[in-house]
């Protein structure tokens, strides 16, 4: 198998004259992206920077994005400094990946050394386009331009990272996900079983660099001879405009932004008529939205993508056709569906064994996507990337995800929610997914998220809805009461909090924390006015 720098060089050179990357009004060529790309690591490998992590700051600049693949031809590999993160997260992952060389934009990189200190900044910093400040003695374009590219990549072992992703930290401290090129040559392998895309073809990028589907977005497109259209982050809540101003065949976001076009009346009959794929990933894909973006393109596929970034991007997806309207899926959520050409996914239960169809357990996948596990972490990696006793093949290391899901009758995984997001009170368990089910059946919490409400000692005290619509104490009242033939009265949100929009993490999927929070404070405003 090749690595993915040989695999992207490859392209470039086929698609040279093509348009790898729009950015605003500006085309970067295959030749332009590979070219830069080499510089940069020409000047990677003088600082001794080989097999190394090298830290990427920025998001939607060029410089990011020669960045990015210069980093993977000098044979090293990436981590994203998000600055959406704390001053704190960011210190844990320097320090944690050993980070001691930063690639990005002038202005990015000033300010992050403000916001970490000249401590913790490490000291060897490239800025691929523009000019270094007054006063630093950084690598920039000009200095780039002193320096004799790389003429090709640096071979190396497939075995080696090509990116380390570190997860939320919601549970504790963030952890490094190890991917290798061998994960992600697969991966791209696999995508290109499945979609195929004539050179030109425009996809969009709308994740930051820390949220893996923006490596399916430059490393797919780029292997395929598209062309990456930057989502501008002014438009990145309400990107109707851009899909049609771009004319975007290739849409890759997560359902959040679907569901705010559609609360904005953006989803209108044809509204998309130059998509061809569209593709959804990273939440719960909601069969109402589904069937809005259906008619918004029609000429479009419409699909729900699955896959933990400890498996490489995306591992299943489930195409939802026309014909599927009818069908009744758990909380009316459109499933995963099947796992990508060589990988198995089965359902366990609590002790590890398999199950039948229809029983819900924790979804586990193998396959050549599935990572090594975690950096600097044996103790969580050994506790996910697990054999199972049932399993005697020689390739038979499974990932727990995490996620509880069955298989249903068709054969398709259905995902209904983290093992953290079930609920008990007064001794009754539920998903909170199924609360939500419940109160999307009403027009004016069609769009509800629900958290949970928890004292100090982490038990659960009942659970608070958001929606964007506008909702009255009456009207709550009513969805109150007719919900009681749907739900236990106990299960019930104690409160539906109507919100402009809703908080968006780093990654752009809903931030269920920042609700929780909101929803704890909402509800202590309330007793005190008591």
């Amino acid at each position: 198998m090749r690595s993915l720098s040989a695999l992207i060089f490859e392209a470039s050179n086929t698609f040279s004259s093509l348009n790898a990357i729009k950015i605003g009004s500006r085309y970067i060529s295959y030749d332009e992206l590979n070219n830069k790309a080499l510089s940069v690591a020409a000047a990677l490998n003088e600082f001794g920077a080989i097999n190394v992590t090298v830290g990427l700051v920025g998001q939607r600049k060029a410089s990011s994005y020669f960045g990015i693949l210069g980093i993977i031809y000098a044979g090293c590999h990436y981590t994203p400094i998000n600055p959406k993160y704390s001053p704190e997260k960011l210190k844990a992952i320097i320090e944690d990946a050993g980070i001691c060389v930063l690639i990005g934009d002038a202005e990015d990189l000033l300010k992050l050394e403000i916001e970490l200190g000249e401590e913790a900044f490490p000291k060897n910093i490239i800025v691929p386009e523009g000019k270094a400040p007054a006063g630093k003695k950084w690598i920039d374009e000009l200095a780039l331009s002193n320096i004799s590219a790389l003429d090709s990549p640096v071979l190396i072992d497939t075995k080696q990272l090509a990116y380390l992703l570190y997860t939320s930290g919601s549970t504790g401290k963030p952890k490094g996900v190890k991917v290798t090129h061998e994960n992600i040559t697969s991966f791209v392998k696999s995508m290109k079983t499945l979609y195929k895309l004539e050179p030109g073809f425009r996809a969009s990028q709308t994740f930051d660099f820390s949220f893996d589907p923006s490596v399916s977005d430059m490393f797919f497109t780029w292997s395929s001879g598209g062309q990456l259209c930057i989502l501008p982050e002014e438009e990145m809540m309400l990107p109707s405009e851009y899909i049609k101003r771009e004319k975007i065949n290739y849409w890759n976001s997560v359902p959040s932004l679907a569901k705010f076009m559609n609360k904005m009346g953006k989803l209108n009959e044809n509204a998309f008529p130059e998509l061809r794929y569209s593709m959804f990933c990273g939440e719960q894909f909601p069969k109402h939205i589904a069937d809005a973006w259906r008619g918004a393109a029609p000429n479009s596929t419409i699909e729900n993508l699955y896959g933990p970034t400890e498996a490489t991007i995306y591992i299943s997806r489930y195409v939802y056709h026309l014909g599927d309207v009818s069908k009744k899926f758990k909380n009316s959520i459109i499933p995963i569906g099947q796992p990508f050409p060589d990988h198995v996914v089965e359902i366990v239960d609590n002790d590890d064994n398999k199950l039948e169809i229809g029983e819900i357990g924790e979804i586990c996948f193998k396959g050549a996507q599935v990572t090594d596990g975690y950096l600097n972490d044996s103790e969580k990696t050994d506790a996910v990337f697990v054999n199972f006793l049932w399993d005697y093949t020689d390739d038979c290391k499974w990932y727990k995800t995490g996620d509880l899901g069955f298989i249903n009758a068709d054969g398709n995984v259905e995902c209904i929610g983290r093992r953290d997001s079930q609920i008990k009170l007064a001794g009754r368990r539920i998903e909170i997914g199924e609360i939500e089910a419940v109160l999307t059946k009403f027009p004016l919490t069609n769009d509800a998220v629900v958290v949970a409400l928890r004292d100090d000692n982490e038990i659960v005290t009942g659970c608070v809805a958001f929606t964007m619509n506008n909702i009255n104490k009456e009207d709550e009242i009513i969805i109150r009461s007719e919900s009681a033939a749907l739900i236990e009265r106990i299960f019930f949100p104690k409160k539906i909090i109507t919100i402009e929009k809703f908080p968006l993490s780093a990654s752009g999927k809903i931030d269920r924390k920042a609700l929780a929070f909101m929803a704890k404070e909402s509800l202590m405003l309330k007793t005190k006015k008591l």
